[in-house]
């Protein structure tokens, strides 16, 4: 499939490419999440463009679960012990939390909506950038 949307989009010059969508000077690729396909949108048929983001703020509530039984061990008897490998672990999770945050972009366009895969929030940012730098230029 990629293939014939290459072929057919032979003489396109690439503005921006990452794994969320494809830019080009007059249109955008994107894998369509719910279908699975592949679409091409012309940037006059774009409404509004809103990033989804998606965390999971279940970790960053272990975490301060993990610190305030580190804090915990830290005032009694047992100070460095157990408080620093408790604390330790919150840290873990607040890594955690940073690392699994995720965007989708949303593409409000004439009489539809389509919505990207999920990426990275710089992903996400820097097509978004790019389709509002060609949006304007047009």
């Amino acid at each position: 499939m990629e293939d014939v949307i290459s072929n057919i989009l032979m003489g396109e010059t690439i503005v921006h490419k990452n794994p969320l969508a494809t830019v080009t000077r007059n249109c955008l690729i994107i894998r369509d999440q719910i279908r699975g396909a592949q679409a091409i949108i012309s940037f006059q048929s774009i409404r509004r463009i809103e990033r989804i983001n998606t965390t999971n703020i279940a970790l960053l509530a272990i975490a301060s679960g993990f610190f305030t039984i580190a804090a915990a061990a830290y005032s009694s008897h047992e100070r460095y012990e157990v408080s620093a490998g408790i604390g330790l672990l919150g840290l873990l999770f607040v890594f955690g939390y940073f690392s699994t945050r995720r965007a989708a972009i949303l593409f409000l366009l004439d009489d539809q909506s389509i919505e990207t895969g999920r990426g990275s929030y710089r992903e996400a940012t820097s097509i978004i950038r790019a389709v509002e730098r060609m949006c304007s230029d047009t």
